[in-house]
């Protein structure tokens, strides 16, 4: 399976592993997608930007995830922040 990634600023299409498909979900084959030059866009550009960097400029974000990591843990955490 071809899967579009972005890594340090850049877009790279990989062949990654099929998905596992589980009780209870379901697997979409997609026909056609898009990066668009919106919400997509930026995030291709905020990936080239280091954590720390990232961290300074968005403090309450930071703050945010502290608090999560102490309420959920950090498992449960760092799920919800890969997405």
């Amino acid at each position: 399976m071809k899967q579009v990634l972005i890594r340090q600023g850049d877009i790279l299409v990989e062949e990654v592993a099929d998905p596992v498909v589980e009780p209870g979900t379901v697997l979409v084959r997609v026909a056609a997608s898009c990066i668009s030059v919106g919400t997509e866009m930026s995030g291709v550009a905020a990936s080239g930007v280091p954590l720390w960097k990232r961290a300074i400029a968005q403090p309450a974000k930071v703050k945010r995830v502290v608090e999560m990591v102490a309420a959920q843990g950090l498992g449960r955490t760092l799920d919800f922040v890969k997405g």
